[in-house]
Formats: C-alpha cells, structure tokens, sequence
C-alpha cells in the first residue's frame, strides 16, 4: 500500500495517542459534516427544480383528467336519467298488463255505435247470404262447421229480429237437405 508523501508525512508527525484518535475522529466528523452541508448547497438548486417539475406534472396531470372526471360524471347523469326512466316505463308497462288482465277494456261512445253498427251489417250479409246459398256454402266462407254456420244464420236472424226476416225464414231446399245430412252423421 503505497501513499502519498504528504499523507505519509502527517501521519509520522502525529503520534497515535487516545487524544489524537480522538482530535482525529473529531476533524474527520467536521469534514464529512462540511462536505455534507457543500453538497446540500449544491443539490438545493436541484432540488428546487424537482419541486418545480412535480408541481407542474402534477398540474398537467390535473389538467389531464379533468375531462375525464367530466365524462365519468356525464356517464353518471346518464345511468341515472336511464334508470329514471326505465323505471317510469316499467310503472306504465305494469299499470297497463294490470288493466289488460282486468280486462277493462272500454269502447268509447263512437266505437261502441260503430261495433253496433258493424255487428248488424255483419249479421245482415249472413242473413242475405243465407237465402241465395245453403248453409254448406257458408260454412267454408265463415271457416266453420256446418252445424256453426246454422247457428250463425240463426244468430243473426235473432240479432235482426222477427219482422225483418219473416220473408226469409223459409228454409230453402239445400237447408233442408243439409240439415237431413248432418243429423244422422251426428247422432
């Protein structure tokens, strides 16, 4: 282990006595101490520019997600008028299959007077009907059985009522024979 004269030179000088280890340490202690506080002098200029450089990553990072707050807060709104909304359509929803399996169903006025109205033309044409052609005829038009179709014909008649069908009431020879047909095939 070579050194350097100068070192070597102090070190012959001072003699290795308690006092001086100490005085050695001491001095040894207030260098380190005075480097320390040097290159905390150093570093403070470094140190401030870190500080500053934070701050402003820190602003752009704020700055950054300010729309994304904006857009997470807009999402929100939206799930929230969302739901608001589903659950005004689902009362709705409810309260009209309440009413349909209550089966409140109402003609208005109008509705009623056109059902009425409908419901006579209807039993009028299977009157008319009735009399050019024979209940075996209609049953296929109405897609029924024969036996239903003289229970429409008789129906309608009853719906028409006695004086406007009494000319009609005759029954025709296809009805009679009709009528002889089907009783035995049923009995």
């Amino acid at each position: 282990m070579a050194s350097t004269s100068q070192s070597a030179s102090r070190r012959s000088l001072r003699p290795h006595t308690t006092p001086n280890v100490r005085e050695n340490a001491r001095r040894q202690r207030e260098r380190l101490l005075a480097r320390q506080a040097e290159l905390e002098a150093l570093a403070r200029p470094i140190h401030e520019a870190t500080d500053k450089l934070s701050k402003l990553e820190a602003t752009v990072a704020s700055r950054a997600q300010a729309p994304l707050k904006k857009i997470e807060r807009l999402e929100q709104t939206r799930d929230r008028r969302i739901k608001k909304i589903q659950e005004e359509y689902a009362a709705k929803i409810a309260e009209i299959q309440r009413e349909m399996e209550a089966g409140t169903e109402t003609l208005t006025p109008q509705e009623r007077e056109q059902e009425s109205s409908l419901l006579r033309e209807y039993a009028e044409a299977i009157v008319t009907f009735s009399r050019s052609a024979s209940v075996s005829e209609l049953a296929p038009l109405l897609g029924v059985s024969t036996r239903e179709a003289k229970k429409l014909i008789m129906q309608a008649k009853a719906d028409l009522g006695a004086a406007d069908v009494t000319k009609a009431d005759a029954p025709s020879s296809d009805d009679k024979q009709d009528a002889q047909q089907t009783v035995p095939a049923t009995s």
